[in-house]
């Protein structure tokens, strides 16, 4: 169970790629603030009800930093498996599965398949 100790640090279970498992962050959001859950969380941050539910299972943006901003943490220390070791997002790129005209830009400079 995720408990916050003292200075501030979360104990918590984690998966083998080094993310925080699910359940724990679910039980992190619920012990944070009295009657808080995913749902909420996002309906407060201006999001899609379920935004944050989302971003626990895949990548979401925004979800991620609505759940980290209430836990006083990064994205980073949360989800490592989807961050550079400095700590910048790597880009989750889909695999089409359909042949498409190649983009000329993108929401990301440098692509890197997921």
């Amino acid at each position: 169970m995720a408990v916050r100790r003292k200075d501030g640090s979360w104990n918590v279970a984690k998966l083998p790629s080094g993310d925080w498992h699910p359940e724990e962050i679910k039980a992190a959001v619920r012990m944070e603030r009295r009657g808080m859950n995913l749902q909420k969380l996002a309906r407060d941050n201006d999001l899609h009800p379920n935004a944050c539910a989302h971003a626990i299972a895949k990548p979401h943006y925004l979800g991620e930093q609505a759940i980290a901003n209430l836990l006083r943490l990064s994205p980073a220390d949360i989800w490592p498996n989807r961050h550079e070791a400095d700590g910048t997002r790597i880009c989750q790129v889909r695999v089409r599965t359909k042949a498409s005209p190649p983009s000329t830009g993108g929401h990301c400079e440098n692509r890197v398949a997921a």
